[in-house]
């Protein structure tokens, strides 16, 4: 072995040295360089040389070299930065990076992204950053894994679909409107449209179009009982642009109903609600298409000013035709001008068209129409469009000044109706309709007439002639009339009354007061007498003297000295009037004093101012209200077989209690107390008192109360819209929640309509509504607004990113709205050491590192992800400089050998000299 060896060997050991302390000085060098994976140097020795020794051959080795410069992936440390897309990876993995327009791929740990100018996430040194787009609906990442760029800088509008509006209306509260929606009105150019002392609280909420435009909606409250409150969702009617709606003075009105609480506890038991479909009103339909299929479209809004109910139409197949006997008057002369499966245009007035074929109404529908399909609506008046009331009332007798009104149920009001009257009958104390002229149409009015004698008065309904059926406004049953052969009249055989019984007269020795009373009336009345009936005191008892033509008895141990009670009836004594005249002093005992008096029968006691008006032929004319124009006339000899005899009687029921035409349905009921009408003659437990007349003082009973012109009497009309549809509960089954129309845009037949669910914290499962933890309560405590919100939100633009752990970052708009946008992808190797170091933190993929793994930060044995914080160097500075002297240390003792060589070859260059 020869020296050269030696040097050869040290050599090896310098060079080595020097390349080891090249990799400290290189992790020296990246302490802080972000993401920087320390190399670590390791040796092995090299070749052995074979040499000759005493005890056989030997090895001497020839020096070492660099056996490995591996990386040291174990974490760095973790520094905080103000950058969201300042990205760490907490565990195994990196993230993937790819050159612009490259399919060059490189991997790094060094997480300092930014995004350029163009959107894309990147490194330093441009590289972008991979991973998966977010779908925004269900945040799941979808596709291959690609480059990020941001392209959401703006965040698209969303509509309104449910408004939220929790509150707590007073228990304390009051009724400010007998029909809170009653109260809306809307001119152009007013901004209020409900005043404030109509009702008794309100909470408004922002919703959103579709394209972002905010628009507030106020609902309205207002106690309407103990337990119920009512509520009406009202928008600013200079936006509502729902095209039924345009031009009229309910633009701006959504939706109504009720809130019930209970009594108790003050939870919601119970709501309701009605949607405003303006001018079209109570759509049906039959066929291919539902009611929310078919849409109607205003194209002349003058041409259907007025009501015009049922109007219906029909698909043969090949067009659709109107059914012209349910044309309403209005609209007798309106035409279809075109028609085919899924549209239908008509002229409602072509005399004011002037004979144009331009359509006043369009219809629309979803689905095409098959032979057979019917379309049914009504078109409601434009004035007082949305109004459900009782209006123009007024009171006469006891009710005047004495009475109020209650709706219970306005949405029964379908039809206006004028002219409508109730009447008390004090004798039966009950109410009742009074249409006359409705029950005269109806041929009800005089019924049940009846003679004692068949062949002599005629009582066919052809010899009745009603010439002022106005005139009989109350119910009359058995009015009774009897015919005087000797006066060739005809007089009341009405039973007895105390004001029948007149002219009294007597020849009592004693000055007393006389007291009469009507013990009973009797069932028959009596005619006129001549001479009066007069009874004498024999001194020990009471006589008839004269019974002025009649059965007059004196009733045996009722009469004495202090009374005198009598007995009286005219053929029939089953029907006797009983009579007493008392006196306040006893008389004396002398004999001979009388007691006279006049029976003068009267009117029915409804009508106590009649007068009958008899003419030459025989026939009744009879004026009910004393007014000396003849009401009703009876041609009672009109085919009679033989001559009136005298005593014939004649009696008939009047019965005006006909419902209006309007609500023939309609069941009037009540007492001394209330009036209530049952409007849809529906009788339901909850929904029989739609109008209730309520009285301060209870109204008098009893006969002969009023007289006619007197007579309590209540008189109103009835303004009806069939533009409110109520929402059945099975509607709000699919959301828990009831859902009015809105619409900010007016689109065409409806097309940017959006319904928006109401939520007042209770839903309805399908049998009951379920109260939420907070829901709307009636407690007594001030109304107040508990919670309200609003899904929906206008455009907005980014102003920040978000990363989460598993690598989803989400954008932050202006409009509070977080986006989810893409997700960053990391990669794994089987052998991260095999990696190839590209210089700028970077790695690219080789044999011996193995494919790369890619896959969702958190799964697949990768790690996390965190946001704000950079993985710095794991280089240890001390550990540097330990290995650094180490390093040093045996460069030294490698350049001793080589200058012990170099003295030893100079030794033996001087041995040749």
């Amino acid at each position: 072995m020869s020296l050269s060896s030696s040097l050869y060997t040290g050599t090896s050991g310098l060079s080595n040295m020097s390349s080891a302390l090249q990799v400290t000085s290189n992790n020296i060098a990246n302490t802080n360089t972000v993401g920087f994976k320390k190399g670590e140097a390791t040796f092995a020795d090299t070749l052995y040389q074979t040499v000759g020794t005493m005890s056989g051959a030997s090895q001497v080795g020839l020096g070492m070299s660099i056996n490995t410069v591996s990386q040291n992936f174990t974490e760095g440390a973790f520094e905080t930065t103000g950058n969201s897309t300042d990205l760490a990876i907490g565990g195994d993995g990196f993230f993937v990076v790819s050159q612009p327009g490259s399919e060059e791929v490189r991997y790094t740990r060094a997480g300092n992204f930014s995004f350029d100018e163009s959107g894309a996430l990147t490194t330093p040194d441009g590289y972008i950053v991979q991973g998966w787009y977010v779908d925004p609906e269900t945040g799941d990442a979808t596709g291959a894994v690609t480059d990020l760029v941001l392209t959401e800088f703006t965040s698209a509008p969303e509509k309104t679909d449910e408004i939220t509006v929790v509150t707590n209306l007073s228990a304390d509260g009051e009724s400010n409107s007998e029909v809170l929606s009653n109260v809306y009105a809307y001119e152009d150019g007013e901004t209020s449209s409900v005043y404030s002392d109509t009702y008794e609280y309100q909470s408004v909420i922002t919703t959103y179009d579709s394209l972002g435009s905010p628009h507030e909606l106020t609902v309205y409250y207002d106690k309407k009982s103990d337990t119920e409150w009512e509520y009406i969702i009202v928008a600013n009617a200079e936006e509502d642009k729902r095209n039924l709606t345009q031009n009229t003075g309910a633009q701006g009105l959504l939706a109504r109903g009720t809130i019930e609480f209970s009594e108790s506890s003050g939870e919601i038991v119970n709501m309701t609600m009605e949607e405003f479909t303006g001018r079209i009103g109570n759509v049906e339909t039959t066929g291919m298409n539902e009611m929310e299929d078919v849409h109607f479209s205003v194209e002349d809004s003058q041409a259907m000013l007025l009501d015009g109910y049922g109007i219906e139409m029909s698909y043969d197949g090949d067009q659709w035709e109107l059914d012209q006997s349910t044309l309403p008057e209005a609209y007798k002369d309106a035409e279809i001008v075109y028609s085919d499966s899924q549209n239908v245009y008509l002229v409602l007035d072509p005399e004011s068209s002037g004979g144009e074929e331009e359509p006043d109404l369009k219809i629309k529908l979803d689905e095409y129409a098959m032979a057979g399909d019917t379309i049914t609506f009504d078109i409601n008046d434009v004035n007082d469009l949305h109004v459900q009331d009782v209006k123009d009332v007024s009171y006469e007798g006891d009710t005047a000044n004495n009475t109020s009104v209650g709706i219970n149920d306005p949405s029964v009001m379908d039809k206006d109706a004028e002219g409508l009257s109730l009447v008390w009958n004090p004798t039966t104390e009950t109410w009742h309709w009074s249409n006359p002229q409705g029950a005269a149409d109806a041929g009800t009015l005089v019924s049940e007439v009846e003679t004692s004698n068949t062949a002599a008065v005629n009582t066919t309904a052809a010899n009745i002639d009603i010439t002022n059926a106005e005139d009989l406004i109350s119910v009359s049953d058995d009015v009774s009339v009897k015919y005087n052969a000797a006066t060739g009249e005809w007089d009341w055989n009405e039973p007895l009354k105390t004001e029948d019984f007149t002219d009294p007269t007597n020849t009592l020795e004693t000055e007393t007061d006389i007291t009469m009373e009507l013990i009973n009336a009797g069932g028959e009345g009596a005619m006129a007498t001549q001479p009066p009936i007069t009874v004498e005191w024999d001194g020990t008892q009471w006589v008839v003297q004269d019974d002025g033509g009649l059965n007059v008895s004196v009733v045996a141990g009722e009469s004495d000295a202090s009374k005198v009670r009598l007995e009286i009836y005219d053929a029939d004594p089953t029907k006797a009037a009983t009579v007493e005249y008392s006196f306040e002093d006893p008389i004396s005992n002398t004999p001979g004093q009388t007691l006279s008096f006049d029976i003068d029968p009267t009117p029915p006691a409804e009508y106590a101012n009649a007068q009958i008006m008899t003419t030459a032929d025989n026939s009744l004319a009879i004026d009910f209200n004393g007014n000396s124009s003849v009401d009703l006339t009876m041609n009672v000899t009109s085919g009679a077989t033989t001559a009136l005899a005298g005593g014939e009687t004649l009696t008939f029921n009047l019965d005006p209690d006909t419902p209006p035409a309007e609500y023939e349905n309609a069941v009037v009921s009540g007492d001394a107390t209330r009036a209530v009408i049952d409007l849809d003659g529906s009788g339901g437990e909850d929904d029989r008192e739609d109008i209730v007349f309520t009285f301060e003082e209870e109204m008098k009973s009893g006969p002969n109360t009023h007289p006619l012109e007197h007579q309590s009497t209540i008189s109103f009309d009835i303004s009806g819209s069939t533009a409110w549809r109520t929402c059945e509960t099975e509607e709000a089954e699919s959301t828990g929640y009831y859902q009015f129309t809105t619409d900010f845009l007016g689109g065409e037949f409806g097309s940017t309509e959006t319904d928006i669910s109401f939520n007042i914290g209770s839903q309805f499962d399908g049998n009951n509504w379920q109260n939420d933890s907070l829901s709307t309560t009636q407690y007594a405590r001030a109304s107040s607004t508990t919670y309200q919100d609003a899904d929906g939100y206008p455009p907005g633009d980014l102003t920040g990113v978000e990363v989460s752990a598993d690598g989803v970052m989400t954008g932050n708009y202006s409009n509070g709205q977080q986006l989810d946008l893409f997700q960053v992808a990391l990669a794994d190797f089987t052998n991260p050491n095999g990696l190839h170091i590209e210089g700028g933190n970077m790695y690219s993929a080789t044999l011996e590192s193995g494919a790369a793994i890619t896959n969702k930060p958190g799964e697949n044995g990768l790690g996390e992800v965190a946001s704000y914080t950079l993985e710095m160097s794991n280089v240890d500075i001390s550990e540097e400089f330990v290995e650094m002297i180490e390093y040093q240390n045996g460069y030294e003792a490698n350049a001793k050998i080589i200058s012990t060589v170099d003295e030893m070859m100079s030794t033996v260059i001087s041995m040749k000299r």
